[in-house]
């Protein structure tokens, strides 16, 4: 996941978004005003929304939640 410099047909102004690279396509995501918009690349191209949200999410690397009280030392 990196960080990639993106504007919008909304905006006069270039904003950050996190663009994700998975398999043969890339998805970008864009938060503007409080929403998330989806962008598909290669074979995400013309991907809808939800399906995008879908294959964003699951692109997630599952951690491990940090402890509440690491050790020290």
């Amino acid at each position: 996941m990196e960080r990639v410099p993106v504007r919008t047909r909304e905006s006069k102004v270039t904003l950050s978004a996190w663009r994700t690279q998975i398999g043969n396509g890339a998805i970008v995501l864009v938060e503007i005003a409080g929403r998330s918009i989806y962008r598909g690349e290669g074979g995400f191209l013309g991907a809808s929304q939800e399906k995008l949200a879908e294959a964003w999410q699951a692109a997630i690397p599952k951690t491990e939640p940090e402890p509440d009280n690491p050790p020290l030392g």
